[in-house]
């Protein structure tokens, strides 16, 4: 990062700071409004971490104000109070789970809160991050951003997305934990687990997280073109996401295999199918023919 971006990064934590004490409000406060964690408010304020961009957004949005405005100040403190030119971008369309998808789901709601519809929530949430980057990426004449990241890369920045899309459709149930810290989400309310939030391509199973055994949210994709068809095999694969399945379920060391590539265990294909099914779209099925959950589930 520039001198430049530690300049502006340092003074949106300051405004963040200064805000937060007009506001009356506790690191605390701020962190369950925001979605982040108590740490991660008091880290960012020491200058001791740089807020992401969806932090800054967040954090922005529970203080009153647009991440826009957070950074033109910002902005404005760091040149010396010249106010510069601010850019309008081009918004691409929303997209949305369909919510005949939504899978009733009795474990999941028994053991988290949470329920099918919060999880299409957090679909439509991710699809918004995640359609505005790509949308500015094509206008500046970028690779996609499916392109530019690669599958690997695109699993861990959707699963991100997911997690915070969890958050902002549950509030008061769950937090988003630091950057890079596991696991994903932590519970707000006494009794809710901790939850690891993990994706997967098409027919691909998810990888373990770095404690392996724990409590699962797991979201399988595919890629579609941009009306949202999507056609099997990988020379017709689009460059938009879309989430075509749902699990949840608590698993065990036992449920995982070693897995080549250094990649780390990989779930078994027999503890995903005990997985409890939250959403599923079947016009998204990557597999050449429905069987077992999916044979026996229709649109209503």
């Amino acid at each position: 990062m520039s001198q430049h971006g530690f300049d502006i990064s340092e003074i949106v934590a300051r405004l963040v700071a200064d805000a937060r004490r007009r506001e009356g409000l506790t690191t605390d406060e701020l962190a369950k409004r925001a979605g982040v964690h108590e740490t991660y408010i008091g880290l960012v304020e020491r200058n001791a971490r740089q807020p992401t961009l969806a932090a800054a957004a967040n954090l922005a949005e529970a203080l009153g104000m647009s991440l826009s405005d957070l950074v033109a100040e910002a902005e404005q403190d760091a040149n010396g109070g010249f106010v510069p030119e601010v850019e309008l971008v081009h918004a691409p369309p929303r997209r949305y789970a369909n919510a005949d998808c939504i899978v009733e789901s009795e474990r999941l709601t028994e053991a988290t809160r949470l329920s099918g519809h919060i999880v299409r929530k957090a679909i439509d949430a991710a699809y918004r991050k995640i359609d505005v980057i790509d949308e500015q990426m094509r206008e500046s004449g970028s690779p996609h951003l499916v392109d530019l990241v690669g599958l690997d890369h695109l699993n861990g920045l959707l699963a991100g997305v997911l997690a915070s899309g969890v958050v902002k459709a549950s509030p008061g149930l769950y937090v988003q934990n630091s950057p890079r810290q596991h696991p994903v989400l932590l519970p707000l309310q006494h009794g809710l687990p901790e939850m690891v939030v993990k994706t997967a391509h098409e027919t691909d199973r998810p990888v373990a997280g770095p404690d392996v055994a724990g409590i699962y949210l797991v979201f399988r994709y595919v890629l579609v073109d941009r009306k949202g068809d999507f056609m099997r095999g990988e020379s017709a694969r689009g460059d938009m996401v879309a989430v075509w399945e749902a699990r949840f379920g608590e698993l065990a060391e036992a449920d995982f295999i070693p897995h080549r590539g250094g990649k780390g265990p990989r779930l078994r294909k027999d503890a995903l199918e005990r997985m409890e099914l939250v959403y599923y779209d079947p016009a998204l099925l990557p597999y050449a023919k429905a069987t077992g959950d999916y044979a026996r589930l229709k649109r209503r």
